[in-house]
């Protein structure tokens, strides 16, 4: 009997055993469902990368035979690849300056590394600097404010049109001219933002190859015109601001004359009045 009862417990706690094992192995497999769901995490953390706003700004001074035809190749270049010329100004070449241009381009984002490698063939590429900054969070933040704002209004408009007290019609009007002002410049700048997003900014600058501004005189003769044309400059410019400062100096004469008569006019009235004499003691 003894022994019965040993083999029996013995069978229920391998039994036990073996439930507690498949229990286990049970309670684990719901596991790997848990780790399928993390791909699809990090595939959503990769878009959310690529969605990042970001703003590239940048310059290149490139050396070039002629500023001015190379500016026209810039601006087809920069029109080829989708963008806009926003500023574009030419200096033509001098004695003392070389020929010269500067063009502010816009150019959209994935086209501007394509954009540059065909404006680099204009000539030397003297320097460059392109950055990157991060908008995503500015971004982000001016889209909820919008939202918010948008339906501040909203259910501002929603009071307006139900209110019924000419008081409150006017508290209501006030409030959504501020509230609407607010969302106006809100939407201003998200527009200014996603443009800057959308178009790079690249300031470009075009300037001749090996121009070098003359030299001074070499001699006795070329100093001595060198100066007369120096006294020549000086006493023009001399004569002009004279012409210029000379109406005004002729009001002030004027206004000085004046002020000198009524000077004198009122020192002889003093000088004729009498002193006032003094009042005897009553006894």
């Amino acid at each position: 009997m003894k022994r019965f009862a040993l083999t029996a417990v013995a069978t229920v706690a391998a039994v036990l055993l073996l439930a507690g094992c498949s229990s286990s192995s049970g309670a684990s497999s719901p596991a790997s469902p848990q780790q399928e769901k993390s791909a699809p995490g990090a595939a959503q953390d990769g878009a959310v990368s690529a969605d990042a706003q970001v703003v590239t700004t940048g310059w290149v001074s490139i050396s070039v035979k002629d500023p001015g035809k190379a500016s026209a190749s810039a601006v087809a270049v920069v029109e080829k690849h989708g963008g806009r010329i926003d500023n574009r100004s030419e200096q033509a070449g001098t004695d003392s300056q070389s020929a010269s241009a500067q063009l502010t381009i816009r150019v959209p984002e994935d086209e501007v590394t394509a954009a540059l490698d065909e404006l680099k063939k204009l000539g030397t590429v003297d320097s460059i600097s392109i950055s990157s900054t991060d908008v995503t969070a500015q971004t982000t933040d001016l889209d909820a404010r919008i939202t918010a704002m948008q339906g501040s209004v909203d259910r501002l408009l929603d009071l307006m049109a139900a209110a019924t007290d000419i008081d409150d019609l006017i508290a209501l009007e006030s409030a959504i001219s501020t509230r609407q002002a607010d969302l106006d410049s809100l939407k201003a700048q998200r527009d200014l933002l996603g443009d800057q997003v959308a178009y790079s900014t690249i300031d470009l600058q075009l300037y001749s190859a090996g121009a070098v501004p003359a030299g001074g005189p070499k001699d006795f003769w070329g100093g001595l015109v060198v100066g007369w044309h120096s006294l020549v400059a000086a006493l023009n410019g001399s004569l002009v601001a004279l012409g210029v400062a000379l109406p005004w100096l002729l009001v002030l004469a004027v206004l000085a004359a004046v002020t000198i008569v009524i000077i004198r006019v009122a020192s002889r009235r003093s000088a004729s009045t009498p002193p006032a004499q003094p009042t005897p003691p009553t006894p």
